[in-house]
């Protein structure tokens, strides 16, 4: 990473492996990675150099390890503009097109759900008691508790002196959350 420039958030967008992953494998916490040969592409090193030490660094045969990414399990990134260049990927699994990540740029108020997390939603399911959820609300997006009621609903916090939050008030339920990752270097 130091001899091509990259910080970990550079080579995992390069990459398009997750940050979470690629800190693990430069801490030496992680054995390995089933994305190692999108790591090496992004690198532009061997494959087999980067996982096993094994072979030349760079050379001619370098574009004979490397396979496409696999696109099916990528999530675009969506912040209060809307959809943005950035993708995350799915650890495993196949993603589905209702789905959005979200990367909080402040704590939310739910301990689940820390400055620094990564929430992926599903925009088409309906929340039931007690579902972690993100919404906008006042121009900012967070993570909250959704609790049904007879309107479209109210969110908490994990906070009880904070007062529940109307969704009939102008807040925007933007879906339900799916996975979340959090920051591992808090």
């Amino acid at each position: 990473m130091q001899s091509r420039n990259f910080s970990q958030g550079a080579l995992a967008r390069a990459s398009r492996v997750s940050q979470p992953t690629i800190f693990k494998l430069t801490k030496g916490t992680s054995k390995g990675s089933k994305k190692i040969v999108d790591i090496a592409h992004a690198l532009k090193v061997n494959p087999d150099w980067l996982a096993r030490g094994v072979g030349e660094m760079e050379g001619e045969s370098i574009s004979s390890f490397i396979s496409p990414s696999d696109l099916s399990n990528e999530v675009p990134v969506w912040n209060k503009e809307g959809k943005t260049e950035d993708i995350v990927n799915l650890p495993e699994g196949k993603s589905v097109s209702t789905w959005r990540a979200y990367i909080l740029d402040r704590n939310s108020g739910c301990k689940e759900a820390p400055v620094g997390s990564i929430v992926i939603v599903d925009t088409a399911i309906k929340p039931g008691a007690s579902d972690l959820v993100v919404a906008m609300i006042s121009d900012m997006i967070s993570v909250y508790r959704f609790l049904p009621s007879n309107g479209p609903g109210l969110l908490s916090v994990d906070d009880k002196r904070v007062p529940l939050f109307d969704l009939s008030e102008s807040g925007e339920l933007i879906g339900v959350a799916v996975f979340l990752f959090r920051d591992l270097r808090r």
